[in-house]
This record gives C-alpha cells, sequence and structure tokens, in this order.
C-alpha cells in the first residue's frame, strides 16, 4: 500500500523528497503510521497521502527542523512561529491530516 515516487510527485503533489531518499522516508513514514493508528479499514488513498506528508515530516525532522532563517547572497527568507513543533507532534500532526478518524491521536495545530 505504500506509494511510489510517481504518487507522490504527480498526486500528493510533493517537492521536498527527491526520488534517491524516497525509499527510505517512506520505509520510515510506513512503520511510523502502523505504529500510532489502524489502516485496516482506512481508504488507500488516504494512508498513501498521509505516508507522503509523514515521510516529508520525517525529512524535516532529520534535516534539524522547521527552516527560521534561510539566506543565498543577498536573498533572504524567515519563517516565525509562536511555538516550533517538535518531532512528535509533526510527525502525528500529518498522520492526523489524512487518517484523523484511524489514529489514536489528537491533531495540535500551533
Amino acid at each position: 500500500m505504500n506509494p511510489d515516487y510517481a504518487f507522490y510527485t504527480d498526486v500528493y503533489y510533493g517537492n521536498q523528497i527527491t526520488e534517491a531518499d524516497f525509499p527510505r522516508f517512506i520505509a520510515r513514514a510506513s512503520a511510523y503510521l502502523n505504529g500510532i493508528c489502524n489502516l485496516d479499514n482506512a481508504p488507500e488513498e488516504s494512508v498513501k497521502m498521509a505516508l507522503c506528508a509523514v515521510a516529508e515530516a520525517w525529512q524535516t525532522n532529520e534535516q534539524g527542523g522547521d527552516v527560521v532563517s534561510q539566506s543565498v547572497g543577498s536573498w533572504s527568507k524567515s519563517y516565525a512561529q509562536k511555538k516550533v513543533k517538535t518531532d512528535d507532534t509533526r510527525l502525528t500532526d500529518a498522520a492526523k491530516l489524512y487518517l484523523g478518524q484511524y489514529c489514536n491521536l489528537t491533531v495540535r495545530w500551533v
């Protein structure tokens, strides 16, 4: 039931994960979702969308979290949030977005 890279780019419209890194992040996302959700009756497309969202969240966690400042030459970009999400919060929020009724967690939008 895992999505392939074409699903990630063409249906989920993802662009953060490279094709080379995709299998690694999807494997981690799958293990995570299977640990927190009952996917037996979940719609296949919802599961695939959640896997993509969790894979991107996992990548963000591996990179050290959300971007708060970035600059290249004279170009600069910053994002500010009142409260930065923890790694676990980022993963669970991604899962709940697509599989809310199939997981035993509460979405925490910050």
